[in-house]
């Protein structure tokens, strides 16, 4: 495809002034609408203080790139779609395409044993193939001492690279256990190496790089001179500061690459084209792989599997000292989008999924909340066939399963997940979409879709109706078909879908107000909006961000106000009350901030207070400046679960970061006793002795 150019200023040596770049320019209607985005990229930027970002999407003939801010604070200089960032673990998926690039050359097989291609690897206690190392199910590790292994200044090559974590036992049987690693995707950077004759960087240049018209994708290498390197920022509390110095060579084809924003869109490009492999090999590759106990992973071989408000996605995300980046891709649509940014640690998927909306006009995700808590069990089966059921639809027009599976999963359906025990329904719930579970939700949901097609509907009309009308239009054509031609559910779930459609059809079009408003005139707003209403749209996010952006401006009354709004809207969400015991904890206001959290648990334990969660929260704080009140969220989180190992090694590191080493050694016991064998353990135990604890019963 020959590419034209063109340049425009969003606003002359300001901040926010960025270039854009384009193969093709885009109709005026969405030209108008990247416009718009201009000013939300503005306020973004500002909100979460990011320097600079480039951020573009490839549809078809059409490929729109801009950068803003700056790629160089201390110089000035701007960021543009030429900007060279660090591309973090989105080079785990090229490194997946060349793995099975030499697959299809007959040079690797995918269930060999690592040692065939990298013969100086250690054997260890179980064999581990390359498709285990794909999906992250090798049993390899993680880093054991960040203080270390995150901050190497040296250069390392491959054999070095190995070297760091060669000798680490493996934490679980391969097969059994997903653990995601760079270390995993480095051996298999070894394999290529192994399997071709030539070095990583000079296979990708060959095979990967070169062939897609990638010509800005290079290895790091802080020695060399790279066309628009793009300086990376860190926050201390408000301060922005330079990134520190890391060489990350040590993480090769796991994450040591430098690219483009164009050059992402490339490969994300290339590879739903088919242009470096098969189809077959990237019909495999989009797969999600399970565990042995039959949980999915959401991870095929190089990329992050998950529907997306019922779409077919695929999708890696990276971030490392100087940098964040994410790449997604719709391979049915053709439709790819690509951001980086130059602050560690803030999250760039805001700027997809803005852009997403812009490009294709549909919501990202509808966020529905049920307000009639009988209601919420049929509204959890709506969405999981939705999800599942759509996304497979958009992904191929073949059936998934025959008839006598597909009736199967109904009747599993309405005797499981509707059933009158609570606990064991949420259980099925939560399997239904796994193979432990069967696939039925996949099953059931692609029938669903097939049926809605075969009846003349377009199924991109549920990217704005949802699971509820997608669940609603199934049972009306089934409650009309002729019977027994389309299975059915229980007649009290047809009802409740029905019914909760109909609340939604008034309600979905409310949307949060564009213009900041107060949070009085918000609460007499929505309030006069949902009542009586038993579905609507979910503003937590909102009320979060809200909540976060008064907090980090000192304005305490106003995020709490923000919270109690939350809860007063949604008192059945667990993500408002643990917007509120969040927010609450920030205040100084702990006993208050526990009960609020522990009502978010009772809400849903696998939700917004759970262990994972809470986890995530701490570091995000950290990662913001904040380790004060990261700390504060893990200590909460501890007090909420006493018996989650990793909640005490997390608490761990922030100790040792904030200097407080008999506190870290103690939380670091805590984390053994509790679980010898956890993925830190090994990490923990030589912590113990590098901070000075006895050594004494560390040994699982």
């Amino acid at each position: 495809m020959q590419s034209s150019k063109y340049y425009v200023f969003a606003g002359a040596l300001a901040l926010f002034c960025g270039v854009a770049q384009a193969a093709s320019e885009p109709a005026s209607a969405l030209a108008a609408r990247l416009a718009d985005f201009d000013g939300w990229a503005a306020q973004r930027m500002g909100a979460q203080r990011i320097p600079g970002v480039t951020v573009g999407f490839s549809q078809g003939d059409v490929e729109w790139v801009k950068g803003y801010g700056y790629a160089d604070l201390e110089n000035r200089v701007m960021a543009t779609a030429q900007s060279s960032y660090r591309l973090a673990s989105v080079t785990k998926p090229m490194t997946a395409v060349a793995v099975l690039q030499l697959v299809e050359q007959g040079k690797i097989d995918l269930d060999a044993p690592v040692q065939t291609y990298v013969p100086y690897f250690p054997v260890k206690a179980f064999p581990i193939t390359v498709r285990q190392l794909l999906g992250h199910l090798g049993g390899i590790d993680a880093y054991r001492n960040s203080q270390v292994e995150q901050h190497f200044k040296e250069h390392k090559d491959t054999r070095q690279s190995i070297a760091v974590f060669e000798q680490f036992d493996l934490i679980a049987e391969p097969g059994t256990r997903f653990r995601y690693t760079s270390y995993g995707y480095n051996l298999l950077g070894a394999v290529i190496e192994g399997a071709s004759g030539e070095s990583y960087g000079g296979y990708m240049r060959r095979h990967v790089w070169g062939p897609l018209g990638m010509d800005a994708t290079v290895m790091d290498d802080p020695d060399a001179v790279i066309a628009h390197r793009v300086r990376g920022y860190r926050l201390d509390g408000q301060a922005l500061k330079n990134s520190e110095f890391v060489d990350i060579s040590s993480r090769f084809s796991a994450g040591g690459t430098r690219a483009s924003v164009p050059d992402m869109l490339a490969f994300g490009r290339g590879v739903h084209a088919g242009k470096i492999l098969s189809a077959a090999s990237v019909a495999a590759m989009v797969q999600p792989m399970a565990t042995r106990a039959g949980r999915l992973t959401n991870y095929g071989m190089g990329w992050e599997i998950f529907p997306t408000g019922g779409r077919y996605a695929i999708a890696h995300s990276g971030q490392q000292p100087e940098t964040v980046t994410y790449l997604y891709s719709f391979p049915s649509r053709k439709l790819t989008i690509a951001v980086a940014a130059n602050l560690e640690r803030v999250n760039p998927e805001a700027f997809v999924q803005r852009l997403f909306e812009v490009v294709t006009g549909e919501p990202w995700l509808l966020k529905t909340y049920i307000a009639d808590a009988g209601a919420q069990r049929a509204y959890q089966v709506a969405q999981g066939l939705f999800e599942e059921g759509r996304a497979y639809a958009e992904r191929t027009n073949e059936p998934y399963a025959d008839a006598a599976t597909t009736r199967e999963a109904f009747l599993q359906i309405n005797r499981q997940a509707l059933a009158p025990d609570a606990g064991a329904a949420r259980a099925f719930i939560d399997a239904a979409r796994h193979p432990a579970g069967e696939r039925v939700f996949l099953a059931a949901g692609a029938s669903m879709a097939e049926a809605l097609r075969q009846s003349g509907i377009d199924l991109d009309i549920y990217s704005r109706g949802g699971a509820l009308a997608f669940a609603r239009d199934y049972v009306l054509l089934a409650q009309g078909a002729v019977d027994g031609t389309l299975p059915r559910f229980e007649p009290a779930f047809e009802q409740a879908i029905v019914a909760l459609a109909a609340s939604w059809d008034r309600t979905a079009a409310i949307a949060w107000p564009a213009a900041s408003a107060s949070i009085p005139a918000l609460d007499s707003q929505l309030r006069t909006a949902f009542r009586g209403q038993r579905a609507y749209p979910d503003f937590v996010p909102e009320l979060l961000e809200l909540a976060q952006a008064s907090a980090g401006r000192g304005e305490v009354e106003a995020a709490l106000a923000a919270s109690r709004l939350a809860v007063a809207l949604y008192p059945l969400s667990d993500r408002a009350h643990a917007l509120q015991g969040l927010t609450l904890l920030r205040a100084g206001k702990g006993e208050a901030a526990l009960a609020a959290l522990r009502l978010a648990l009772a809400r849903d334990p696998l939700g917004a207070a759970s262990p994972a969660a809470l986890n995530q929260e701490a570091y995000r704080l950290k990662g913001s400046g904040a380790v004060a009140q990261g700390m504060a969220v893990l200590q909460a989180a501890v007090s909420l679960h006493p018996r989650d190992a990793n909640l005490q090694d997390s608490l761990a590191e922030f100790y040792v970061e904030q200097g407080m080493r008999p506190q870290a050694v103690e939380a670091y016991r805590q984390a053994l006793q509790l679980d010898p064998r956890y993925p830190g353990a090994v990490g923990a135990r030589a912590a113990i002795i590098r901070l000075g604890g006895e050594t004494k019963a560390l040994a699982p």
